[in-house]
């Protein structure tokens, strides 16, 4: 794979290209505060959202002007935390390629708000991304890790989620859920229904049990289809 346009950490340059651009630091869906702390991605998957629409489910722009502070994370979340039921590190781009940023924001919201439940949606290249292993940084302050698994082999994983390290970026995948489901209290892998096959589905599924994982099955989402 052509990996030209990205930093030396895999991160593609430029990706939000000419978009209109945002300080949407935070927004909501249903009861969760989703918190979007960068557009850096180390994949291009072939059903992202961000490749149909500028926003989900309602929020203001998802593309940043520039990446926020924990401090400037935190504050934006918390003004829309009323009722809130979940934070989640979740926007447009990886948030693990800000993973100072992350634990930071984290400290802070538990801090503030100890009941509440911190996840984190990411494609799991956290090792590659970042040259450590940083779950054990992430116990205390993270209660769930939802890992886009999306297929159950290399080989389509590289035709679908296309990412910037290539067939080292499963593995590393793999290894890295690994590690939060034993230290971690929840673990999920995540795929979406529509670029699966019956038999691909229930091969994920047994890489969910091996792992200490459970799957979870979700519809592709466009831009006419953001029903939280």
């Amino acid at each position: 794979m052509n990996i030209s346009n990205t930093s030396p950490n895999g991160t593609r340059k430029n990706c939000s290209g000419s978009h209109k651009k945002a300080l949407t630091f935070a927004y909501r869906v249903g009861g969760g505060v989703y918190i979007n702390l960068t557009n850096r991605c180390t994949n291009d998957c072939t059903f992202c959202l961000r490749n149909n629409a500028d926003s989900a489910y309602g929020s203001g722009v998802l593309w940043l002007e520039r990446e926020p502070s924990a401090a400037e994370a935190f504050e934006a979340a918390r003004t829309i935390a009323d009722g809130c039921k979940e934070f989640v590190f979740c926007g447009y781009g990886e948030p693990m390629c800000r993973v100072g940023a992350l634990i930071e924001t984290a400290k802070l919201l538990k801090a503030e708000y100890p009941d509440i439940p911190v996840r984190i949606n990411t494609n799991g290249q956290s090792d590659l991304i970042n040259g450590r292993d940083v779950v054990p940084e992430l116990t205390g302050l993270i209660d769930t890790v939802s890992i886009s698994l999306n297929t159950p082999d290399p080989e389509a994983y590289v035709r679908v989620c296309r990412p910037a390290y290539g067939e080292k970026a499963y593995h590393a995948m793999l290894d890295f859920a690994s590690r939060c489901a034993a230290k971690l209290p929840h673990v999920v892998f995540s795929a979406v229904r529509e670029t699966l096959t019956e038999e691909e589905m229930l091969k994920c599924e047994e890489i969910a049990r091996k792992t200490g994982a459970r799957l979870r099955l979700r519809d592709y989402i466009s831009e006419n289809n953001q029903n939280g």
